[in-house]
């Protein structure tokens, strides 16, 4: 490594110090004029790294934002940028350990439905996010022969997530978001899918406990003679297939599926 290259690296370890933890041995690096003075540079510097990251705080979580109040929002702003440093080239991401910083936090942790709705903002974004993919229609439930169904799974579209909560976080979002009062916090515990449509738009609805056991199943690989299982242990066997064939006819319309495919056989060769 040359001279040169080893200076540069340091100068920038320093730079970053300095943004991150206030050390100001740089200093001696910065050429100051009759305007303004070395220190004063690096201040310019060091305010304008916290003021960029408030900002991209602010707008991934306007409805937090609205629901804290200015002064314990600064709270978490000012607490998060010392407690979690920017490790990104891209700053789309910065924000992604924020519940888990309120969860753990000794202030905000006392309110856990704090961090549960930073959570579902979270996944709001990653939804819309989410990479492009085709989705399946009704019409290919006709395309699968009858003897394939117990070894087919499905493939979902990228921007299917499931939101879990125990409180009414999803609903106070929803007040805040339409400009109306929140409700009330109740222990509401709920699970919700949440998902881009067609109209690139991010929507959310809540699951009932068989589409939660059946949505988890198949995002971990399981087949339909699972599916069948869970099924059958929620509804009775009598009334199983109707239930299962109508759930997965409900997620076809709203978009939901990717892929069918025999799950004996890459899904790369064999979607059907």
């Amino acid at each position: 490594m040359s001279h040169s290259t080893a200076t540069l690296q340091l100068r920038q370890r320093q730079i970053m110090s300095a943004l991150l933890t206030g050390n100001t041995a740089i200093t001696d690096h910065i050429a100051g004029d009759h305007n303004l003075t070395a220190q004063q540079r690096l201040s310019i510097y060091q305010s304008g790294y916290r003021l960029r990251l408030r900002e991209v705080i602010d707008n991934d979580h306007p409805v937090l934002g609205s629901y804290l109040g200015d002064d314990l929002f600064e709270q978490m702003v000012n607490g998060y940028i010392e407690a979690v440093p920017s490790q990104y080239r891209s700053l789309r991401h910065y924000c992604d350990p924020l519940p888990d910083y309120l969860k753990s936090d000794a202030f905000f942790s006392q309110h856990p439905h704090i961090s549960e709705l930073a959570r579902f903002e979270r996944y709001l974004l990653s939804s819309f996010d989410a990479p492009d993919r085709n989705t399946a229609s009704t019409e290919t439930l006709q395309q699968i022969p009858p003897e394939k169904w117990p070894q087919m799974q499905v493939r979902f579209h990228p921007s299917l997530q499931l939101f879990s909560c125990q409180y009414n976080a999803v609903g106070i979002w929803q007040a805040l978001k339409g400009k109306q009062t929140p409700p009330d916090l109740v222990r509401q515990p709920a699970c919700w899918a949440i998902w881009r449509n067609a109209e690139r738009l991010t929507e959310f609805r809540s699951v009932t406990r068989l589409e939660q056991g059946l949505i988890r199943s198949f995002f971990q690989g399981e087949t339909f003679s699972t599916a069948a299982e869970i099924t059958v242990a929620e509804v009775g066997e009598e009334a199983a297939a109707q239930e299962l064939l109508g759930t997965l006819c409900r997620w076809l319309e709203l978009g939901w599926i990717h892929q069918l495919y025999d799950g004996t056989k890459s899904p790369q060769l064999n979607i059907v």
